[in-house]
């Protein structure tokens, strides 16, 4: 698979920053390893812009490679992929959405604008070596059957948990067990 992941963008999701959840936990364990971290602060997040998140994330895109791996929480998801899309042609070792809702089932409007082009899934599915779905079962926000959408879609690996909420607590150790997963290669 080539290189050693040295770098992780994380992608925070809808009314979120990167100081809550828990990407800051993450944050701690990938440093601790030895791994380059990236949060970026996305513009507005209780009132979201496509256009304006895609450009906050696209200098980091640019930098994608064989050695990234990108995270998106729930919205941050959905932004994850369409910049891993739209950014760059080279290939990154992982994606991890979590919680991620999926384009054709929204029906908020302030969040149509992230889903209103549809997305290239067999371009997309090239792009990175793995595609990782994380989703809880009992999830209110986004129902579990958008997780197995996006396994179809990117022929990704769907880990489904029981009890996981929307992943809003301090801590994911199902990200993490991935997460390190990629890291040794």
């Amino acid at each position: 698979m080539g290189k050693k992941v040295d770098n992780v963008t994380i992608l925070h999701g809808y009314a979120e920053t990167p100081a809550k959840v828990w990407l800051p936990w993450i944050g701690k364990k990938l440093e601790k390893a030895g791994v380059s971290v990236l949060v970026p602060e996305l513009p507005n997040p209780l009132r979201p812009d496509f256009k304006d998140w895609l450009k906050a994330v696209e200098p980091a895109a640019r930098r994608w490679n064989r050695s990234s791996v990108v995270i998106g929480h729930s919205l941050g998801g959905v932004l994850a992929l369409r910049a891993l899309e739209r950014f760059t042609d080279r290939k990154v070792r992982g994606i991890i959405t979590v919680a991620t809702p999926f384009a054709s089932t929204v029906r908020v409007k302030e969040l149509l604008n992230f889903f209103d082009r549809e997305i290239g899934w067999w371009k997309l599915s090239r792009k990175a070596d793995n595609f990782t779905f994380i989703q809880a079962k009992n999830d209110p926000v986004v129902p579990y059957d958008h997780a197995l959408r996006y396994k179809e879609a990117l022929d990704g690996k769907l880990v489904l948990v029981e009890r996981g909420s929307h992943f809003i607590g301090r801590s994911a150790e199902p990200v993490w067990k991935e997460l390190r997963s990629l890291l040794r290669g």
